[in-house]
């Protein structure tokens, strides 16, 4: 059966979605026992850790949360990942919708995904609508199975432009939730959801003990659109489980096949003081280079930027087998890095970024250099997947 739960705690979460077999009726502390076996906020930090794997600088919607769209003001809460809706939305702002067709299947370690499993009277002619279950164990607390199939993705529209033009509204409300000081302004990790992606049919499941299962069924054709297929209409007409299994579940009733788009994951801009951080996931303070010397050459390093108003260069030596730290601060732009290689003959390399805010979500930088004399040096930035060779 399923179980609805409504409880306020220290995640937020407005509806929490237990499956469990056989159970009729569930006394609040009995369901208060399973939440203490996990740390709090850990299932919404492990779903954020899934959906960046397809989807980097994205936050999970676990709970399938309706109120996640773009526009919306609010905050989210670093210890477990939840967006906090202010209530608000901005003012004056466009959406863009976009077609998407994407089927994501993701999970953690200690899942195990069965066969597709096929009523085996069923003939050919019957096939699309023999019923199927589709079924998984999560032999671990904790493991986590996702399957979506997305359709649409929604973006405001000068996102940066209009979250700007928002200032006041922004900087009330979050004074309103202790988000904002007067001498340093908006706090990180208040600000605006500014893209989502949607999904016509699938589920987010959470083991909340060891050795659990869950198991979906219905017609082929309709499972198949629910979990792996753009094309059809997702529906399913039964659900099962044993163990104790968070669940959440989209259509979210049986045999309705008409539900409409569902959030699955969203973009953040954060704001720090008045500077908007796009597609934010983390605090942070400053960027930085992070220069892993795996050659031979002794290296000399000059990063230039400019920061309030005026023009800075940090310089700096990488000797051979080592590594080295440079900092720059937030508000940097048009940052240039220049490695020049000690070896016969001048060798210069550089690369160029017009502005890390909003471009480098983690804030950070690993630049991998490579190449013993008499070879030719190179070096490759991690986070951007770019090779100098």
């Amino acid at each position: 059966m399923n179980f609805i739960l409504t409880r306020s705690d220290n995640v937020c979460w407005l509806k929490l979605l237990i499956v469990l077999l056989g159970v009729g009726c569930i006394p609040q502390s009995v369901a208060d026992n399973y939440f203490k076996k996990l740390e709090p906020g850990i299932i919404t930090r492990t779903f954020n850790d899934l959906i960046r794997r397809s989807h980097p600088n994205y936050w999970g919607n676990f709970n399938l949360d309706p109120l996640i769209k773009p526009g919306a003001i609010g905050l989210i809460d670093r210890s477990s990942g939840v967006f906090q809706f202010s209530g608000e939305y901005l003012q004056n702002y466009e959406v863009i919708t976009s077609p998407l067709s994407e089927v994501m299947k993701l999970s953690t370690e200690h899942v195990k995904e069965s066969k597709l499993e096929a009523n085996a009277q069923a003939s050919n002619a019957e096939v699309g609508q023999a019923e199927v279950k589709a079924s998984w164990t999560l032999k671990k607390k904790g493991a986590m199975v996702t399957r979506w199939v997305l359709t649409e993705k929604l973006h405001l529209k000068d996102a940066g432009r209009v979250i700007r033009g928002n200032l006041d509204l922004i900087r009330s409300l979050a004074e309103s939730e202790s988000m904002y000081d007067y001498s340093t302004g908006i706090s990180q990790g208040f600000g605006v959801i500014t893209g989502v992606i949607m999904g016509k049919g699938g589920m987010n499941i959470a083991s909340l003990s060891d050795r659990s299962t869950f198991s979906i069924s219905g017609g082929a054709s309709s499972i198949r659109a629910m979990l792996s297929h753009a094309s059809g209409d997702a529906a399913y007409n039964s659900i099962e489980s044993e163990g104790n299994v968070l669940s959440f579940v989209w259509p979210a009733e049986e045999l309705k096949s008409d539900a409409g788009l569902v959030p699955v994951a969203f973009t953040f801009a954060s704001l720090d003081g008045e500077k908007v951080i796009m597609s934010w996931v983390k605090p942070i303070t400053d960027f930085w280079f992070i220069f892993n010397n795996h050659g031979l050459h002794y290296v000399s390093i000059n990063v230039d930027y400019t920061s309030a108003g005026s023009k800075h260069r940090v310089e700096e030596a990488v000797m051979p087998l080592s590594k080295r730290e440079v900092s720059i601060p937030l508000d940097s732009t048009n940052v240039n890095l220049a490695m020049d290689y000690w070896r016969t003959g001048t060798t210069v390399q550089t690369y160029r970024w017009k502005t890390p805010l909003g471009t480098w979500p983690t804030g950070v930088r690993h630049i991998d250099i490579k190449g013993s004399w008499p070879m030719y040096p190179s070096f490759y930035i991690r986070e951007e997947a770019f090779s100098s060779k």
